[in-house]
Order: C-alpha cells, then sequence, then structure tokens
C-alpha cells in the first residue's frame, strides 16, 4: 500500500513504491506466520554454525540458498492460505483444503532436501572436530 493512499489500486509509479509494498509484506508474513519466525531463528543458528565452523564459499551459497528457498516457500504458502480464506470468505472448502495441503508441502519438502543439504555439509565438519 502506498503509504499516503491506503486504497491504492492502481500499479505502483516508482521503484521505491514497489519496494514499500514487499517490504510491508515480509513485515506482515514474519509477524503474522509462527513458522517464518522458526525459521528465521533456524536459519540464524545455521549461519553461526556455518561461520564457526568456517564453510567455504561453495558450502556457504548452498546454505544461503537453502535459507532464501524457506523463507520463499513459506511465504508463498502464506499467500496460498491468505487467498484460500479470501475466496472462501474464511468457511470450509474441500478444495481449499486442498490447496493449503498443497502449499504446506512445498514448504515441507523445501525443509527436507534443505536439511538433506544442511546434513551433507554439517556432518562431515563436525565429524572432523569431534575425531580430532
Amino acid at each position: 500500500m502506498a503509504l499516503k493512499d491506503k486504497k491504492q489500486t492502481e500499479k505502483n509509479h516508482t521503484f521505491s513504491q514497489s519496494f514499500v509494498h514487499a517490504y510491508n509484506g515480509l513485515i506482515r508474513v514474519f509477524h503474522e506466520e509462527r513458522n517464518m519466525r522458526i525459521h528465521s531463528a533456524l536459519a540464524i543458528i545455521v549461519i553461526v554454525f556455518a561461520w564457526i565452523l568456517h564453510l567455504t564459499n561453495e558450502e556457504w551459497y548452498w546454505i544461503i540458498a537453502c535459507i532464501g528457498l524457506m523463507f520463499v516457500t513459506e511465504t508463498l504458502n502464506t499467500v496460498a492460505e491468505n487467498l484460500v480464506d479470501l475466496v472462501t470468505e474464511k468457511t470450509y472448502s474441500e478444495l481449499g483444503k486442498h490447496i493449503k495441503d498443497m502449499a504446506a508441502g512445498a514448504v515441507l519438502i523445501a525443509a527436507f532436501f534443505s536439511g538433506i543439504i544442511g546434513l551433507c555439509i554439517f556432518v562431515p565438519k563436525i565429524w572432523m572436530l569431534l575425531v580430532h
């Protein structure tokens, strides 16, 4: 929303206007979605461990990609949930339930593969610390 006009209906006119809308959306997701806060906390923990374990540049790229993937999928899951609630006016819909379940499934897939990548990166480094 434009800062001056809370009921904007036309396209954004400037990059800064678009940026403000995007920023407001991210803040809303962070404040309204417990899982986004959990993902953020886990991302901070992963970043701290990555820094402590002196990851290579390539390993950092994978970690950053996984963190980004989790934030994107959680945000899209929230979008799907809100759209279903808007269309169904928050009444039960079997199709709406399927849509929400599929969006949550996308987050689960991203978390699963991010976890595998995290294990592939961190387990050997932790093992080497324990062995030596």
